[in-house]
């Protein structure tokens, strides 16, 4: 299915008749739709939604209004009353042996008593009117999108991160994966089944237990009303908290940007900045306690060693001397025993000046200069402990660098945090919006925890109708009948239920593989998962990691929420198999500038053959425009006319 044109006439915003070609390439499959809030961008959607799908259609403001109600509420309040409001939708269809061509036309007028507003359809295949489809249009376009479908390819930006939650997701999961199975109708069948068996089982019931049968379908109507009531408040709340989460998200914006944010960290940051300054002194101490060691003395290492060298020379001095005194009694002796002795004068001569000698060598060691009067073993070991008081001064003066460059850091956060009077209104503006969401959600899990006593006491009451149907006393031959057929019954209905589930194991793993792989292309991070896991019964999606733990989608960041629910959609688009197009409100919602370059350059271009985005001037301007540029068959401004009273659809993306 491939959109052609939109024509919208006296529809909301919308004065007159408006017709827009919708019409794409195989090359360039986004038309770009930018408008101002409130300018008719979700007017436009409603009208595509609601030509195909009439009171069907999920609608933006409908509510819980009556569908003649809200048809009347549509017309353009500056139409004449008399006017009638048109939708027309031309579309081709390709089916297995030929492209079809379709045009569809939703039209009423508002009636005296507008509840009774009723709309007229026509439908025409090929130019040719088709009576029986236009009166079987409620389900004949399901041929086209399945209203149970419709999520997949009819969104809103904006909102698509509550899709994301573990509860949403699987709800999404299922539906999708049942429609694409054709799962839908086996639950319908088996509703039709339920109901064959109850009415076999009323038809032949003991005249006795009628009254108790009528009082217990009484109590069963009364509860059923309760059950609805219920979730239409749990579903009101989920809209509330939703807008609230949306306000929150804006407001926490403001608060990061006025730097608000910051005040909670003053008094950590104060702390790290006295820890930090104990420390720089506990710093300073070792190093003043390292300056009173051996360490100056690495700054003279040439005294030293002359010092060194100095005490040397006086222990050679001081043994000479003593060894001088003894020797010299000694060659006494000797030249004396020589004199007396037959040695001849030559002899003689070199002894006594081999003796002169040496002794003149002991007079000359004798006489240094002796002033530091220190043994050499003082310089034993004084070298490595320099070396070792060094190496722990460098480490220290290092700590003390890393120290100031922290101390510099935490002074500049510091300086960074607003006064708080500046700030008071912002913060207590979320403050107010963060309590009102918590009771908003307390309210939800109590409603919840309702709808689950309901349920059960619903069961409770079922069980009972079922007992007291098969009590009877007639024997009869119908009797039996009734019971085998409401055997056969149960039989049907154990084994639909055994093909469904056999049906979803053997396509869960496709579908699994699909998500995995939009996803990652999406984030472009092939190190955040390996690969995706849907549990078959509570369809629950489980993220695995890199090292196959268990990733819970709670741990990803918003954006990443918001990709991951926009991987679940287009993988369960892809994985229907149908040429449908993809129309997305507010495409940008509230993604950062990362992620919205994942999705303007992976999805968009690749969601659909056919993409329509209805962007704000806050969207896809820029750097996003021109990297989508080359995948834009169209473009179109919506915008409000004040003279004419009316929104305008003109080509061109917010060009004057």
């Amino acid at each position: 299915m491939i959109l052609k044109s939109l024509t919208i006439e006296n529809f909301g915003i919308y004065k007159g008749s408006h017709t827009v070609d919708l019409s794409v390439s195989e090359d360039k499959p986004i038309i770009l739709f930018g408008g101002l809030n409130g300018g008719g961008k979700t007017t436009f959607l409603d009208a595509l939604q609601l030509v195909l799908y009439g009171k069907h259609a999920r609608c933006s403001n409908r509510g819980h209004q009556a569908f003649g109600t809200y048809l009347a509420s549509t017309m353009n309040r500056y139409a004449d009353s008399s006017a009638a409001v048109n939708l027309t939708l031309e579309f081709t269809h390709r089916t297995d042996t030929a492209e079809q061509r379709y045009k569809i036309q939703r039209s009423w007028i508002v009636a005296k008593q507008v509840e009774n507003t009723k709309d007229k359809v026509h439908v025409f295949c090929n130019d040719e009117h088709d009576a029986f489809i236009s009166s079987k249009w409620d389900e004949f376009v399901n041929e086209f999108i399945p209203q149970t479908l419709s999520d997949l390819f009819f969104f809103d930006g904006e909102k698509i991160e509550n899709l994301a939650h573990p509860e949403r997701s699987s709800e999404l999961i299922q539906t999708g994966l049942e429609s694409l199975l054709g799962l839908d109708l086996l639950t319908q069948l088996h509703a039709d089944l339920s109901n064959i068996e109850r009415e076999r089982k009323t038809a032949n019931i003991d005249q006795a237990i009628i009254r108790k049968v009528s009082d217990c379908e009484a109590d069963i109507g009364e509860h059923d009303a309760q059950l609805k009531s219920l979730r239409n408040e749990i579903a009101e709340l989920d809209e509330e908290s939703s807008t609230l989460n949306i306000r929150i998200n804006k407001v926490r914006q403001k608060v990061r940007d006025t730097g608000a944010h910051l005040i909670e960290e003053r008094d950590r940051i104060k702390f790290e900045l006295g820890a930090i300054d104990r420390q720089l002194k506990d710093n300073l101490q070792q190093r003043v306690k390292l300056d009173a060691g051996a360490g100056p003395l690495g700054l003279i290492s040439g005294l030293l060693a002359e010092a060194e060298q100095q005490i040397q020379l006086e222990s050679k001095a001081k043994q000479s001397s003593s060894f001088d005194q003894s020797v010299h009694t000694y060659e006494e002796q000797i030249l004396k025993v020589l004199n007396q002795g037959q040695v001849d004068s030559s002899t003689q001569a070199a002894i006594n000046a081999l003796i002169d000698e040496n002794r003149q060598q002991r007079k000359t060691f004798a006489n240094t200069d002796c002033y530091i009067n220190l043994p050499d073993s003082i310089f034993t070991g004084l070298n490595d402990r320099i070396s070792t008081e060094q190496a722990e001064r460098e480490k220290l003066l290092k700590q003390r660098a890393d120290l100031k460059e922290r101390q510099a850091l935490f002074e500049k956060q510091e300086e960074a945090i607003p006064d708080y009077n500046d700030v008071k209104d912002v913060l207590t503006e979320l403050a107010v919006l963060e309590a009102e969401l918590n009771n908003k959600q307390t309210l939800l899990e109590h409603k919840h925890r309702m709808l689950e006593q309901a349920l059960a006491k619903r069961d409770v009451l079922n069980t009972r109708y079922t007992n007291l149907l098969t009590q009877q006393n007639k024997d009869t031959f119908e009797q039996k009948r009734s019971l085998q057929v409401s055997e056969h019954i149960d039989k049907l209905k154990s084994t639909m239920h055994s093909f469904a589930k056999t049906m979803i194991k053997e396509n869960i793993q496709l579908l699994e593989q699909k998500i995995a792989e939009k996803f990652i292309a999406l984030t472009r991070k092939d190190n955040l998962i390996s690969s995706v896991l849907v549990n078959t019964d509570s369809f629950a999606l489980t993220l695995l990691s890199r090292e196959n733990e268990i990733l819970s989608p709670e741990r990803l960041s918003a954006g990443e929420r918001q990709l991951l629910a926009i991987a679940i959609l287009w993988a369960l688009a892809e994985a229907s198999g149908k040429e449908l197009p993809t129309v997305i409100d507010t495409p940008l919602g509230r993604l950062d500038g990362k992620h919205r370059s994942k999705l303007i350059d992976n999805y968009f271009p690749n969601a659909a053959k056919q993409v329509l985005l209805l962007s704000t001037d806050e969207e896809i301007t820029g750097q996003y425009y021109q990297n989508l540029k080359p995948a834009i068959s169209r473009e179109y401004q919506i915008a409000f006319n004040e003279p004419a009273q009316t929104s305008t659809i003109s080509e061109g993306y917010f060009h004057a």
